[in-house]
């Protein structure tokens, strides 16, 4: 996984380029995949990954990449964070 992010941030750093990765092929064949993926998409997108193939049905995931976005200023006053938690306990109630 280290050279996946390192070569990520080389791509943004010398040629400024969008990417895309699957994110879930950094625990192909190992178990509890999504936890290991809600690890990654917040690393990658801190390397430079600007979107990801990821499991858009899995909460984790989806959660870990909404707190990337918050926490690496991508999501300006919290404005989607606030809404997708909204969202969640409307759902709830």
């Amino acid at each position: 996984m280290l050279v996946t992010l390192e070569t990520i941030a080389g791509i943004r750093d010398q040629f400024g380029l969008n990417m895309t990765v699957g994110g879930s092929n950094v625990s192909f064949g190992l178990p509890r995949r999504h936890i290991l993926n809600a690890g990654f998409i917040p690393a990658a997108f801190y390397a430079g990954l600007t979107s990801a193939i990821m499991g858009a049905r899995t909460a984790q995931i989806v959660d870990a990449a909404r707190a990337a976005d918050l926490l690496l200023g991508r999501d300006e006053w919290g404005t989607n964070w606030i809404a997708a938690y909204r969202e969640a306990k409307g759902a709830t109630a």
